[in-house]
């Protein structure tokens, strides 16, 4: 079974998941930027995952680039599509609404996941080192 795990990282605490988990299930890392450039994205890889941040705006705080990326994809029905959000102070509705763009395009989230992050939205108590730390640990 081949296992791709597609990123979008804007401070580098997707990235970080991303690079843990396609270790782990020794998958393919391939960053979302780096195919957007295509008209259709397919992927030839029984398992497809995408790990993203949630954000502060609409559509359940699924970035932009996600959202294009996802409506590039093609043949995704039969995958087995797994999702990694990360946030820093809430987790939104980002994976609802990521398996919502899925299954207009034909595809379903299979398994979906949010991961607490150390927040890095400007100063704040959340921000505190040994915070940080303790996060970086579990």
């Amino acid at each position: 079974m081949t296992t791709e795990i597609y990123y979008f990282s804007g401070t580098g605490n997707s990235l970080a998941v991303a690079r843990d988990m396609t270790e782990k299930i020794n998958g393919k890392l391939i960053p979302i930027a780096s195919v957007m450039y295509k008209d259709s994205i397919e992927s030839d890889a029984d398992v497809i995952g995408i790990v993203f941040p949630t954000y502060y705006e609409p559509y359940g705080g699924v970035p932009l680039i996600v959202r294009r990326f996802i409506a590039k994809l093609e043949n995704i029905d039969s995958k087995y599509i797994f999702a990694i959000c990360t946030y820093g102070s809430i987790s939104v509705n980002a994976l609802n609404f990521l398996d919502e763009i899925l299954q207009s395009r034909g595809g379903k989230l299979i398994a979906g996941f949010t991961v607490n992050m150390p927040y890095n939205m400007g100063s704040s108590s959340l921000n505190s080192p040994q915070k940080q730390q303790k996060m970086f640990r579990v």
